[in-house]
């Protein structure tokens, strides 16, 4: 990769899948110049794709009464087949990207990629990966066939794109072991219709059934937006907060 390069995301885009029933940009995609902090990391690009407009629905179910107590969390991904069909699409869009013509001389050795808990561990910042890192990197560099070596056996589980590519039972059960979410969850408390059993505030942000009780955050929106959730939750905070200020002028 670039020496210069100082950002990991270096192109961001969003693209559509043309999946039934699916909307426009649903779907994403970035470039990162950087895998990670360490010096194999610093070596290897990422494409990094993600579905945009997810249709797979979790739970977060309380476990007791006290509020030191965590809720179970359970995103459920993929239980909607249309964002298992959307991220296996994506995975052959981006195989066809590196084999393009403009991208057979820059993108060398590409292999699948996933957050594996080896990854996670050798990602921790600490001397002894630091140093382990920089001792793979220099193989990495020694010779072509020792990195497509070390990438096979030391970073992957052995599957090349290829193997992936020529079998879609190998794909889905690769996408599906190895999926996690974008960090940016919201919708616990769905703003809807009081008749809509699964909706738990109206319009103004009022817990149905509840007095005095406001929901103000990306909890209410209805879905996962296309977009990043900062702005749209700045928005609908503002939003809220009018509705409120009205309510009392009225008072």
């Amino acid at each position: 990769m670039l020496p210069t390069a100082t950002g990991y995301i270096q192109l961001h885009a969003r693209y559509s899948s043309g999946h039934d029933g699916c909307p426009p940009t649903d779907m994403a995609i970035s470039v990162l110049a950087k895998s990670a902090w360490h010096p194999v990391g610093k070596r290897l690009g990422t494409l990094n794709f993600w579905v945009n407009r997810v249709y797979s629905t979790g739970t977060v179910s309380l476990k007791s009464s006290s509020h030191l107590v965590e809720p179970e969390v359970n995103f459920d991904m993929l239980s909607d087949q249309r964002d298992a069909e959307r991220l296996k699409n994506a995975f052959r869009f981006v195989a066809r990207l590196i084999n393009h013509k403009a991208l057979a001389h820059t993108a060398l050795d590409p292999f699948p990629s996933t957050w594996t808990g080896r990854a996670k561990r050798i990602g921790k910042y600490n001397r002894f990966n630091y140093g382990l890192t920089s001792f793979l990197a220099v193989l990495m560099d020694s010779s072509s066939s020792l990195r497509r070596s070390l990438i096979r056996f030391a970073i992957t589980d052995g599957r090349s794109i290829s193997d992936l590519l020529n079998s879609d039972q190998l794909l889905d059960s690769f996408v599906r072991q190895n999926v996690f979410g974008n960090f940016h969850p919201t919708s616990t408390c769905k703003m809807g219709s009081a008749h809509d059993p699964n909706s738990v505030t109206d319009p103004t942000g009022r817990v149905h059934g509840l007095s005095g009780l406001r929901v103000a955050d990306a909890s209410v929106m209805p879905f996962c937006p296309r977009a990043n959730t900062n702005i749209p939750t700045i928005m609908l905070a503002e939003k809220l907060s009018d509705a409120i200020l009205r309510e009392r002028g009225r008072q």
